[in-house]
């Protein structure tokens, strides 16, 4: 397994199980991609947010990607609040105030993505009054993707690719998707012109990039693919897969 980052132009893979930091009561989180680790223009990580955990309202000076990995959490947008189960997407652009909050009984699993390496964050007491939403439109400027709503691309027996951000919406700062590979199934990726995370949800995969291999093998391992570089996602397990592949635009 690769795991080195072997300097600014080589693909790096950080495992899940990385120690994480306490950033507000029951909201844990871990960083996997970030310019500290070599990756300048993409920051990407996890927020494990326990029963009644949360991070109270903040801004950001880029836009932030936040997807539900596992369990259930709400997101609030400057009041509207968005229950998010697995694999709902929400992106909330810069200067947005939001937070969040983990109401049910069990542990929920959060994946963020911010188009830099070194996300700032400010926090404030201001509250709105809450409206409960379940889906956005021209009017706010948070955009919801719910999962089973959202776009899917079939590529045979051998992978899906779902869209977790609207692909024809240039106003977003980050695009993401995941892909959901069959056992025993290969998948060659395009090229990208930007650095790309690559996040595993569930199962396990192995990531070619070049000559580089990274066995994707526990949860939340995340491969960070350089601009430019062709790479192949491969199952070789008995069960399904589902990566999350998001890069800034």
């Amino acid at each position: 397994m690769a795991d080195g980052h072997g300097g600014t132009d080589a693909s790096f893979m950080t495992p899940g199980g990385i120690e994480g930091r306490e950033l507000a009561p029951g909201f844990e989180v871990r960083g996997y991609l970030s310019t500290e680790l070599g990756s300048p223009s993409l920051n990407s990580g996890s927020a494990t947010v326990a029963p009644g955990g949360g991070l109270p309202y903040h801004t950001h000076p880029t836009g932030e990607l936040i997807i539900c990995v596992s369990g259930q959490a709400d997101v609030f947008v400057e009041g509207r609040r968005y229950r998010m189960n697995a694999f709902d997407a929400i992106h909330v652009p810069a200067g947005a105030a939001h937070g969040l909050k983990n109401d049910s009984d069990q542990v929920a699993i959060m994946h963020t993505v911010f188009p830099t390496g070194t996300p700032e964050r400010e926090f404030f007491d201001e509250g709105w009054e809450v409206v409960d939403c379940t889906s956005t439109d021209d009017s706010v400027p948070e955009s919801l993707v719910v999962h089973g709503e959202a776009q899917v691309v079939r590529l045979g027996e051998a992978a899906d690719v779902i869209n977790l951000t609207d692909p024809t919406d240039s106003g977003r700062d980050v695009a993401a998707r995941v892909v959901r590979l069959s056992p025993g199934s290969a998948l060659d990726l395009p090229i990208e012109s930007d650095d790309q995370s690559l996040f595993l949800a569930s199962g396990s995969a192995v990531c070619e990039v070049g000559e580089q291999r990274f066995d994707m093998a526990n949860f939340c391992d995340t491969v960070c693919v350089r601009a430019g570089q062709a790479k192949r996602l491969r199952n070789s397990g008995s069960a399904p897969a589902a990566v999350m592949i998001s890069e800034a635009r």
